[in-house]
């Protein structure tokens, strides 16, 4: 018998590679000695079996299954049919195959999938466990999270988050990071909806214990404050405002900590500039702050609620153009109030349109709370009224800059189609305002508005094409502004032409209501029976109902008294 061409021991990397038979020959194998290639043998194997993370889910479901067979061992005979039902459902999710492995499933089985999911009384132990996620879905997360959420939170540079992500020591707040980008990511996909409320546990949880330790140095970092700020994201779109706009008091809290109003106080622009290293730091930390000042006055305009961040003492530049920031390339731009009243010259970059123009929506705001219960042929009533007049034309120059068709492909960014509605919606602010303190308002001047309306309407088109993921969080808002405006404004157009397009807005409304639970309110408030009774709404004092309709204003000043 002839001796065996394979000597025992691991094939070389160079055929497994290749897939060919390796005689195991040392140092050197005949295959690669005849290619003239190192042979090199890896000793360290991965093991074979499940995936990761695949038997400690198997584990949670049969440990959960045995508690519900024990339990219903445990209850009378005559138990109802409804609860049987209830096990039923929750028997069969179980067993189901874990949804991390399915890489398959169609977007209605994966609706399917997270309502059962979302209707089941599973415990926390029985969700996916974010330690245990795949690397595929880790990067799946990561990819969903800069294509969908980052649009309408560009606060994150790409290359410093892929950099300290894949390191296994990063600290509890970057972690905490991590875990909400995960979060939302997931909540913007449908085939990984079943994971985000797993991950948005996880890290709060996560966030609540560095609150605890507030000494600690990652309690109050960079990363705890945008981690904060990407879960109030996440609970005003999916769960309650208030509860969001609780959560966004500790990002707020931790931003006036960092002082990250005035981090271009001391900061020289020369050096910042000829280092991009720590421009690109630098920008993220101006960034995440214009995120959290955008966001404090939406989500305190709609009751008049005192701000978080204010602007008396703000020394922070405005945001540089996304692409210079990803890229690394170090700009120079300005302060808010030098772009306010250099206003109809230039166009600034998208993340900065949208904070000029919310500052100017909440200008409006603060106007009308300080008007003067003067005689109005009076010198304070006069210098009131120009202010007024001076910040309303700035609105419309920077409408006018802004101005694009509703087919431009530049409103394929989520931001900068949410920038020109804010533009247009501006319009309507104001004129508000002016109808609210009995101003003279005459035909000429309602044409400006009106045509504003018209605009969102077309704008609210690319909404309905695109996903209702990639939308702005605050574009019901908007869309219910106008839509407000048209029914209680009457104008030359036929009353068919004027409901029609009522209907666009509710039918964007609909496409937003499926990632967006304000679009759910704003649409159940504009289809309810006193929606025709609208006439002249405040834009800062919530719906205006009869004595006899007292009883519901709380419902809808529970909803969002917006307007």
């Amino acid at each position: 018998m002839s001796a065996s061409r394979q000597q025992p021991g691991l094939a070389c990397e160079e055929c497994r590679k290749k897939k060919l038979r390796c005689d195991r020959r040392r140092p050197q194998c005949n295959q690669c000695e005849d290619s003239g290639t190192a042979c090199y043998v890896n000793q360290v194997r991965s093991p074979r079996g499940p995936k990761k993370g695949h038997l400690k889910a198997l584990r949670n479901r049969i440990a959960t299954l045995e508690s519900i067979i024990n339990c219903d061992q445990s209850k009378p005979e005559d138990t109802s049919k409804g609860e049987g039902c209830v096990q039923i459902e929750e028997i069969s999710h179980i067993l189901s195959p874990s949804q991390e492995y399915l890489f398959s499933t169609t977007m209605s089985e994966a609706s399917a999938l997270s309502s059962s999911y979302e209707e089941s009384s599973l415990t926390m132990d029985s969700l996916p466990d974010p330690d245990d996620l795949s690397d595929m879905i880790e990067a799946d997360l990561d990819q969903l999270y800069f294509d969908r959420v980052h649009p309408i939170t560009p606060m994150l540079h790409q290359a410093r988050y892929f950099y300290w992500s894949r390191r296994c020591n990063k600290p509890d707040s970057h972690a905490c990071l991590q875990l909400a980008m995960w979060a939302m990511a997931a909540a913007a996909s449908a085939h990984l909806q079943h994971m985000r409320e797993s991950l948005y546990r996880r890290a709060r949880s996560k966030l609540e214990a560095l609150d605890n330790d507030i000494e600690a140095a990652s309690a109050a970092t960079l990363q705890a404050a945008q981690a904060w700020l990407l879960i109030t994201h996440y609970e005003f779109r999916y769960m309650g405002y208030r509860r969001a706009w609780l959560t966004a008091g500790r990002a707020f809290r931790i931003i006036q900590l960092a002082k990250l109003h005035e981090i271009d106080r001391l900061n020289e622009v020369g050096v910042a500039i000829s280092l991009p290293d720590i421009w690109v730091e630098a920008e993220e930390k101006r960034r995440t702050y214009w995120l959290a000042y955008c966001l404090d006055r939406f989500l305190n305009i709609t009751d008049e609620w005192p701000l978080s961040l204010h602007e008396e003492a703000l020394c922070t530049y405005l945001p540089a153009s996304e692409g210079d920031f990803q890229h690394g390339r170090p700009s120079v731009t300005t302060f808010l109030y030098d772009a306010i009243e250099d206003s109809g010259n230039k166009i600034l970059p998208t993340f900065a349109e949208t904070i000029v123009l919310t500052t100017l929506c909440w200008h409006s705001v603060t106007f009308h709370r300080i008007t003067p219960d003067t005689d109005p042929s009076s010198t304070l009533s006069s210098i009131f009224w120009k202010r007024h007049a001076r910040l309303y034309q700035m609105v419309q120059q920077r409408l006018m800059l802004l101005s694009l068709p509703a087919s431009s492909p530049e409103l394929h960014d989520p931001m900068r189609l949410f920038t020109n509605m804010l533009a247009n919606s501006a319009v309507l602010w104001f004129y508000n305002i002016m109808e609210a303190l009995n101003a003279e308002i005459d035909d000429q001047m309602l044409l400006v508005p009106l045509y504003s309306a018209y605009e969102v309407v077309s704008l609210a088109k690319p909404l309905v094409r695109s996903s209702f993921f990639k939308a702005h969080p605050f574009s019901p808002m908007l869309l219910y502004l106008s839509a407000k405006f048209l029914k209680s404004h009457p104008d030359s157009a036929s009353t068919e032409d004027k409901l029609q397009r009522v209907e666009e807005l509710k039918k964007a409304l609909r496409v937003l209501q499926g990632g967006n639970n304000l679009a759910l309110n704003y649409l159940d408030l504009l289809e309810s029976e006193h929606s025709h009774k609208w006439c002249n709404l405040s834009p800062l004092g919530g719906l205006v109902v009869s004595d006899a309709e007292q009883s519901e204003a709380s419902f809808f000043f529970d909803i969002m008294n917006l307007f």
